[in-house]
């Protein structure tokens, strides 16, 4: 289940002017590069701003966020046809066969607006982890000062 603030049909068009420059993207795209990976799998995409970065550089891309809303404003994006967009929760991600998964933001850190405890994170971890290559795992970062 999503925060109120990305299900929100009239909230999720404006989350990205209120998040700011996405410096923090590069970092990602970097790691893909390092790792050689071509099929990624953006766990809590959100609105897309990094599945639709990934998917520029050539990679094919499968993006999943349980929010309705935002995966709506992530499909109205420039590049957004170059992604294939899942809606489902973190829990219950398909295999899609990626050689490396990845969450920006606080994906892996919060679950139903409320502080994951360490002891649950494998509930949003596991299937992420499970889909990426050997060896490759499931980069997740952190917007510190944000």
């Amino acid at each position: 289940m999503p925060d109120a603030i990305f299900a929100h049909p009239r909230l999720a068009p404006v989350y990205d002017a209120f998040d700011g420059p996405r410096d923090d993207l590069a970092a990602y795209v970097g790691i893909a590069g390092e790792l050689g990976a071509h099929r990624v799998l953006d766990v809590g995409c959100g609105t897309g701003c990094l599945a639709i970065l990934l998917a520029g550089t050539g990679r094919t891309v499968v993006a999943v966020d349980p929010a309705a809303a935002s995966l709506e404003v992530a499909r109205a994006k420039d590049g957004a046809g170059a992604v294939t967009w899942i809606h489902s929760d973190a829990g219950r991600i398909p295999r899609v066969g990626a050689d490396l998964a990845v969450m920006t933001g606080n994906v892996a850190q919060a679950r139903r607006g409320q502080a994951l405890k360490p002891e649950d994170r494998g509930v949003i971890l596991r299937p992420a982890w499970r889909d990426s290559a050997p060896g490759r795992g499931a980069p997740a970062g952190h917007r510190w000062g944000r």
